[in-house]
């Protein structure tokens, strides 16, 4: 007889429709919610599975359907208390479809029925809808009422207010508002943006010498904002007279290369004691334009001829740079520097000079002088934290050089002066490799062992543990078991947390208790709910490092964002908890697995085992991969434009969506969907192994820096893929390539299960 299966309840379908929505799988999503609708008859559920099929449109950008969505929960069921989110998520669908009166209406609704948590957005959306619509007065209403609200800086919801009285032909005001900001600020770029709006309005009312006052004070004062350069074009226009050093600066500082030459040209020719900034920036002009032999020339003669000048000892670095940077002529450079230490041999920045110097030789080839170099630092300057690093690298070039007993003898300088476990196993690593260099296995495997029992969590630690073991690196454990049950692993972890900071049996450590009545809390879950996810990620980490000493309410918070799929807070949560049982980084691993499984967490994981299984990657890796990109963040945008869990930039995507014909129609924002992002970003990496032959050092570089650095790196290091870590020149693909190989290590711990 079959075993009967039970049929899901309601809220089952809810959270499993709410999971949906976390993988970006919208389609699914309202299927699962349409089921809640229709299969339960408590209204309130009936509310919230509505809001998830109004918010699944939203994301499909099928504004119509979203529309009536929201509006059935706000016509049928008014006592609702997902009532004020349907009213915001309906002016979010208005504002987007352009209605821009409606979205103004629908966010003041939601004022009316969610005051005092998230005021200074809802207005200044309102704000921002009015102004769209026309309707000056009151959206200069909204944007006070906004600055009443916010404790932060205010300058953005200023600058909203004085455009909408310009709009509003309100000129008088606009000048006042604008000139208050000018004075207000300490921010160049601010000022400059402020003098631009001021002096457009002066134009428009028939005050051309105000206005060009405005501009003027802009080129002489902030030359690096864009909007001075702006000023600038409307004086040169107007046959305004300009200081022709002024305009060159402005002018290189837009990226106008070619109009900053002919400006500091002009300055030259016509001001005999004139200053040395306009040969330096000349300079720096001829080398954008690729203009690179004018560039040099420029530097050696501000070099010359300028010997007092502020930007003369900036000038030798650069002319330095140009020669190996652009000319590849790496001796040449290494020479510049050594001639500009004989002129100043007490320069304040002399060490900093030294160590590049070396850096420059290494990169050229000489490695012999560069370690050398290096080596030498930490006699001169003991007591710098450069010479220590120097100190490391002179025993990598030596080695390099296979100079091995000159690297031994720096490495055991580096180790004895060590201070902190990660430079000892490093020390120890590359000691091990010298003995093997030298035929002396018995030696290496001392050394390696030395390195794995300092810490075998750490990079050089894991690194050495593998070569003892004759391990690949990067390919996770043959056996494993990735099913965990967080509900049924909680009562021991409540028990351990009890136990281990003795917290009352009274206390309730299933509810958010005092946490819920925290304003920072409503505030950072409303924003999550509403879509805000980045503004909503900065109050919830605000929050924890807030509770940081709080084990009980860490411990509700940990829960409450793991449940919303907030994940960083929850996993540095997890962390913090650790921490604050004194627990050492090997000691974590046998706490309650609870608290590893959310540390280490499988999210995402339909997506990351369908790609893992699709491109022939491990699903560990993969999943180490996703937490050192983003800590499982799907919404986040870094500052070079990746997106996203596997952090992916858009042209790339592009080209993958192109090559592969998935998906259709891609577009940008489709990386902010996380079956998206995880399946292209597995296959650019699956991509990136099968060029590299399977060397996943060389893998990773090239994912997190590029292909053609990453080439670069392996033709220096050859088949040692130590080595190739060593020789990369980015710390950050350095620190990066290490990381993965430390998240790889505990996934590995927590979820391999040897047979």
């Amino acid at each position: 007889m079959p075993t009967s299966t039970s049929t899901p309840t309601p809220s089952e379908h809810l959270r499993n429709a709410m999971s949906l929505m976390l993988l970006g799988d919208y389609t699914q999503a309202r299927e699962e919610f349409r089921q809640v609708a229709l299969n339960t008859a408590d209204v309130e559920i009936q509310a919230q599975a509505l809001l998830g099929i109004g918010q699944s449109y939203y994301q499909e950008n099928n504004l119509t359907e979203a529309i009536e969505t929201f509006r059935t929960i706000i016509e049928e069921h008014p006592p609702s208390t997902v009532l004020p989110e349907a009213y915001f998520w309906l002016g979010r669908v208005y504002d987007a479809q352009g209605d821009y009166t409606n979205a103004a209406e629908a966010y003041t609704r939601f004022l009316e029925r969610k005051p005092g948590i998230i005021d200074d957005l809802a207005q200044t959306l309102r704000g921002d809808a009015l102004m769209k619509a026309g309707n000056y007065s009151e959206a200069i209403q909204a944007f006070q009422a906004a600055i009443q609200a916010t404790t932060g800086d205010t300058t953005a919801l200023q600058i909203k207010i004085g455009e909408a009285y310009a709009a509003a032909n309100d000129y008088s005001n606009a000048l006042t508002q604008f000139l208050s900001i000018y004075e207000g600020s300490t921010n160049d770029y601010i000022k400059a943006q402020m003098n631009l709006r001021i002096g457009q309005i002066y134009l428009q009312l028939g005050y051309p010498e105000q206005a060009y006052a405005r501009f003027l004070d802009s080129v002489n004062n902030f030359p690096r904002s864009y909007d001075s350069y702006s000023g600038l074009v409307a004086l040169v226009n107007a046959g305004q007279p300009v200081s022709e050093l002024q305009r060159g600066l402005v002018d290189y500082y837009a990226g106008q290369y070619g109009y900053a030459v002919e400006a500091f040209t002009r300055y030259i020719n016509s001001t005999p004691d004139h200053d040395g900034r306009a040969h330096y920036y000349r300079a720096l002009s001829w080398r954008a334009l690729g203009k690179i032999t004018e560039a040099v020339q420029e530097l050696q003669n501000l070099i010359q001829t300028h010997p007092n000048d502020p930007l003369w000892p900036n000038a030798w670095r650069e002319l330095a740079y140009t020669q190996w940077a652009y000319l590849e002529n790496y001796e040449a450079a290494a020479n510049t520097l050594k001639a500009y230490l004989q002129q100043v041999p007490t320069a304040a920045d002399a060490i900093e000079i030294r160590f590049e110097t070396a850096r420059i030789l290494e990169r050229g080839g000489y490695l012999t002088e560069a370690a050398t170099l290096w080596e030498n630092l930490i006699s001169d300057y003991p007591s710098s934290d450069l010479s220590y690093r120097a100190l490391y690298l002179a025993g990598i070039t030596y080695y390099r050089a296979q100079k091995y007993a000159q690297a031994l003898t720096a490495l055991q300088r580096y180790l004895v002066l060590g201070d902190t476990p990660a430079d000892r196993a490093a020390a120890w690593l590359w000691i091990g490799k010298c003995h093997i260099a030298n035929g002396n296995l018995e030696e290496a495997h001392k050394a390696w062992q030395e390195a794995a029992a300092i810490d075998a969590l750490e990079y050089y630690g894991i690194r050495a543990q593998q070569l003892l073991n004759d391990a690949p690196p990067f390919t996770g454990p043959t056996h494993y078991d990735l099913g965990y049950d967080l509900e049924q692993e909680r009562p021991q972890a409540e028990a351990w947390l009890r136990e281990k900071f003795g917290i009352a049996p009274e206390i309730d450590l299933k509810d958010l208790g005092e946490l819920a009545n925290s304003p920072q809390f409503q505030r950072a879950d409303l924003l999550w709910r509403l879509g805000y996810f980045i503004e909503a990620r900065s109050e919830f980490e605000a929050l924890r490092q807030s509770l940081e000493n709080d084990p009980v309410n860490l411990y509700r918070l940990m829960n409450h964002t793991l449940e919303l799929g907030a994940f960083r807070t929850a996993i540095f949560a997890a962390r913090r908890l650790l921490d604050l049982a004194s627990l050492t980084p090997a000691q974590t691993l046998e706490a309650p697995s609870f608290f590893n499984h959310i540390r280490f967490g499988l999210y995402y994981k339909p997506l990351i085992m369908e790609a893992a299984t699709r491109e022939n990657l491990h699903p560990l890796l993969l999943f180490s991969l996703i937490r050192q990109e983003s800590f499982f963040e799907s919404f986040i945008q870094s500052s070079a434009g990746a997106y996203g869990l596997m952090q992916l930039m858009p042209a790339t995507a592009a080209d993958l969506a192109n090559r592969y014909g998935w998906p259709s129609d891609f577009q940008e924002q489709d990386l902010l969907n996380p079956g998206v992002n995880i399946r292209l970003g597995a296959r650019y990496l699956a991509l990136q192994r099968d060029y590299f032959n399977g060397n996943w050092y060389a893998a990773l570089a090239a994912y997190n820096a590029g292909p053609g650095n990453a080439k670069i790196w392996l033709d220096l290091a050859g088949d040692d893929p130590d080595l190739f870590l060593e020789i990369i020149r980015f710390p950050e693909t350095q620190n990066y390539i290490r990381q993965v190989a430390e998240f790889l290590e505990l996934y590995t711990r927590i979820y391999e299960r040897k047979p």
